[in-house]
This record gives structure tokens, sequence and C-alpha cells, in this order.
């Protein structure tokens, strides 16, 4: 899964995302987020509550982030690019 800032340009999702393919998808990071809501987004969690209660109520790491969550089956790997300050 594919996280992104709303003001991310094409050249710094081809830097840190790229090559990019067709079937990609990047997923608009709001102002409000926390990293619950991002598992949530992922499918992680069933809802943000339960991804709070597991203690993912942090703010998004700045810059690129790789996060790899998850237990066997439930593995996935989580890309963010997180530009606000």
């Amino acid at each position: 899964m594919n996280f992104i800032t709303e003001n991310t340009t094409e050249s710094d999702k081809e830097l840190f995302f790229g090559p990019i393919e067709p079937e990609d998808t990047f997923i608009i990071i709001e102002n409000h987020w926390n990293m619950a809501h991002i598992l949530y987004e992922a499918g992680i969690f069933p809802s943000i509550s339960q991804a709070r209660k597991n203690g993912w109520n942090k703010p998004i790491p700045n810059g690129f982030n790789i996060l790899t969550i998850g237990k066997k089956a439930k593995k996935k790997n989580i890309f963010i690019f997180n530009e606000r300050n």
C-alpha cells in the first residue's frame, strides 16, 4: 500500500515508489490522520479504534518509510511518503 501527502509531485512519486505501474494506487494522507488511520486503510485492523488500542495512536513519521506490519498471511508492506513538517 502506498500513502502520500496531497502535494506530492509526480517526480517524487517516481523517485520513491518507481517505477510506477498502472495498477499502483496511492492513498492521500489526510491532515488529521495518525498511524492508526494508515493501518486501518491498509487493512491491518478492522477499525481505527482497534489500531489505537493496539498502540498505533502515534504520529505518522516524516519522510519516506517502509513498514512491514502483520503476521503470516496478513503481513503487508506499507510505503509512506509524508513530507509534512
